[in-house]
């Protein structure tokens, strides 16, 4: 009993210290956040286009890819979260290249692309 309780008081103190944190962003400071943001995911998109003109994934995968990732950046959008490390949802995988992968299918933009990428995720399998 003690145990859990001394969980959820931990857990509850992270979160109070981890809020005020994130709300002292200015909306400056949120902004690069946003435009940095816009260019990583162009740049992911960049990534797949390469891997479809390299034949390492179908075109047809590659827009999956591609659509999947705009679905996630349209429920970020709606839902005012602000990207970066750690405010993914799912996953614990990742990579790009042979033997990257996603083996439990997560709702974030990590996945692997290229030889051997294990591409399973809310789209469905891939490979």
């Amino acid at each position: 009993m003690k145990k859990k309780l001394l969980i959820a008081l931990t857990a509850v103190l992270v979160l109070a210290f981890a809020v005020p944190a994130f709300a002292a962003l200015t909306d400056t400071q949120k902004q690069d956040i946003l435009d940095l943001h816009k260019q990583i995911l162009e740049l992911r998109k960049q990534m797949v286009d390469k891997y479809v003109e390299s034949g390492e994934i179908t075109s047809d995968q590659g827009q999956a890819i591609k659509d999947r990732m705009d679905q996630a950046e349209q429920y970020r959008q709606e839902n005012n979260i602000l990207p970066g490390a750690g405010f993914r949802n799912g996953g614990g995988c990742g990579g790009y290249g042979a033997g990257a992968g996603c083996g439990g299918g997560g709702a974030g933009f990590r996945g692997g692309f290229g030889a051997n990428a294990n591409l399973q995720g809310t789209w469905g399998t891939l490979n």
